[in-house]
């Protein structure tokens, strides 16, 4: 995967992860979309180390309320 690639799709990435672990969307549902690109493995339990990415990306989107819901689930974890 190209550098550009990377750019150009982490935002739905990091969107559809967040629609699968906070909002429990079925990821099915994110893989039939015409971006169906997850920043995690959608098919094991989200690591710390995945929240605590999109965490970061959404604190720098200063996407502060989905800031707060994934800070709940790492608090869980």
């Amino acid at each position: 995967m190209n550098e550009e690639f990377f750019e150009n799709n982490i935002q739905f990435a990091m969107l559809n992860s967040y629609d699968v672990i906070v909002n429990k969307i079925p990821v099915e549902d994110i893989l039939a979309t015409t971006m169906p690109f997850i920043a995690h493995n959608p098919f094991a339990e989200p690591r710390k180390e995945d929240l605590l990415g999109m965490l970061e990306y959404f604190e720098e989107e200063e996407d502060y309320e989905k800031c707060i819901r994934i800070k709940e689930i790492i608090d869980d974890i």
